[in-house]
């Protein structure tokens, strides 16, 4: 079974982005594609560098940046399912719109076509406010499934939500047979 995995800005996941990825090596062989700016760019998390020698560390492997090298994956039938882990809100609202400007909006479009199942972990500081709508439209659009997802910090955070590590195996499984996961509204994380 042959597995893409998105990795998207949401920079403060990193840390949980590498979990799965652990979890996930010996079920699947694995094709990594990342997007411009975690490709690129330095955080407090984790340099660029840094977080590419992490990803190879768990899984060896080409990281495919470009929108060339993403788009030959879905009219040839590479994958049989496709992970976007973490799913930033400009990802979301990019799959939500239909815009196609980057290698992992590409590669989403490539594999819809051909009816590949597209798992979302969404990471957002506004999904329960402005970027809602954009989650609830994928929720409901055809081979789009959702990593179950929890408020991370209601108190300091109270429209943030996060997808749950411990599911995406879980969910990619059912999303195989075409069933989203439930419940995907796991409710919140203790403090």
């Amino acid at each position: 079974m042959r597995l893409g995995i998105c990795i998207t800005g949401s920079f403060c996941s990193m840390d949980d982005m590498l979990y799965v990825l652990n979890e996930l090596k010996d079920s699947y062989d694995i094709d990594i594609f990342m997007s411009n700016n975690v490709n690129t760019m330095n955080t407090r998390f984790y340099s660029a560098q840094e977080l590419k020698e992490k990803i190879n560390d768990i899984i060896p492997c080409s990281i495919h940046t470009t929108i060339n090298e993403a788009e030959i994956y879905g009219p040839n039938h590479l994958l049989d399912a496709l992970l976007v882990y973490p799913c930033s809100n400009n990802t979301l609202a990019k799959l939500a719109l239909g815009i196609n400007d980057n290698a992992i909006t590409m590669l989403v479009k490539s594999c819809l076509r051909n009816s590949i199942p597209i798992i979302i972990g969404v990471y957002s500081n506004d999904v329960l406010s402005l970027s809602g709508t954009h989650l609830l439209t994928l929720y409901h659009r055809k081979n789009y499934y959702i990593v179950p997802i929890f408020q991370d910090n209601y108190k300091q955070k109270p429209n943030s939500v996060i997808a749950c590590k411990e599911k995406v195996n879980e969910t990619i499984k059912k999303a195989l047979n075409h069933e989203q996961i439930q419940p995907f509204l796991l409710g919140y994380k203790p403090l």
